[in-house]
């Protein structure tokens, strides 16, 4: 009987830590995308800003325009 219980709430854990964790992948994505934009956006990047322009499109599409994706942000 005690068996029982135990593995009943080790999957009742796991299954909630699961959902939590699927439920935490949008946020994470918005916020990489604010962060990509902060640095975009950021007046001390001046020689790498190619390069955080190309990490910036190739996270919000190729064809979508960088301005409009921060300012939807």
């Amino acid at each position: 009987m005690q068996d029982s219980i135990t593995k009943a709430l080790v999957f009742v854990i796991a299954l909630s830590t699961s959902i939590i964790a699927i439920e935490l992948i949008p946020v994470n994505m918005v916020n990489r995308g604010r962060l990509l934009c902060a640095e975009y956006k950021s007046q001390y990047i001046n020689e790498d800003k190619d390069k955080v322009l190309n990490k910036l499109k190739s996270f919000a599409g190729k064809y979508k325009n960088v301005n409009e994706y921060c300012n939807s942000l």
